[in-house]
């Protein structure tokens, strides 16, 4: 189990492997983090939403090239894992939202995340 900042816990970690995205990753919608070890903790590499598709199908995409483009060329995917949250679309684009702005997920690249701002409220 993943425990972030606002004590919510998250599905996982699991390993960032198509076998494990297809074993562990629901067919459902939510928001969904790709993560990192660093100095002993796991930080976010990419936070994503399902809302279109299901959390399976996004991240599988990513693992396979198909998704966010900076995500696909991690050099060392096995030392990646994910994470997920079960919500509904409003609360996922908020967390999202969120981390982008407090964290800063490296692998999130678009021109907007640049202007972001922190929610005042937490879901």
């Amino acid at each position: 189990m993943y425990r972030d900042d606002y004590f919510r816990d998250w599905q996982g970690p699991f390993p960032f492997e198509v076998d494990s995205i297809r074993a562990n990753a629901p067919r459902e919608f939510g928001v969904y983090q790709v993560l990192y070890p660093f100095a002993g903790n796991l930080v976010p590499a990419y936070i994503g939403i399902a809302t279109g598709d299901t959390i399976r199908g996004r991240l599988s995409k990513h693992r396979t090239g198909a998704g966010n483009w900076a995500l696909a060329r991690i050099t060392d995917p096995h030392s990646y894992v994910f994470v997920y949250y079960l919500c509904d679309t409003k609360s996922a684009e908020q967390i999202k939202s969120h981390v982008v702005t407090t964290k800063k997920p490296p692998f999130n690249v678009r021109p907007e995340y640049a202007d972001f701002i922190p929610s005042i409220s937490v879901h």
